[in-house]
């Protein structure tokens, strides 16, 4: 079996996070290793799970999508990043 593609979610909308996540679970290449809540949350779960893709809602507190895209160009490793609104 090939490895499975790990999927970091940031979105501050609960509601929409949980559906993307039930979503993605249900095809086996993928894994959701998280769901960030705010932008402060999504770096620190970026540098600790090291997804290889970042679901980005744009508009969160704390620090926004384009403050998270910001913070992500000094990593060594960058999650390919879909940002969305």
């Amino acid at each position: 079996m090939n490895r499975q593609i790990k999927v970091l979610i940031a979105d501050d909308n609960e509601d929409i996070g949980n559906l993307l996540k039930e979503f993605l679970d249900n095809d086996a290449e993928l894994k959701v290793v998280g769901v960030a809540k705010n932008g402060i949350e999504t770096l620190e779960m970026v540098r600790e799970k090291n997804p290889d893709v970042l679901l980005l809602d744009i508009i969160m507190p704390q620090l926004d999508g384009l403050g998270v895209l910001e913070s992500l160009k000094t990593l060594p490793e960058k999650p390919i990043t879909i940002v969305y609104s």
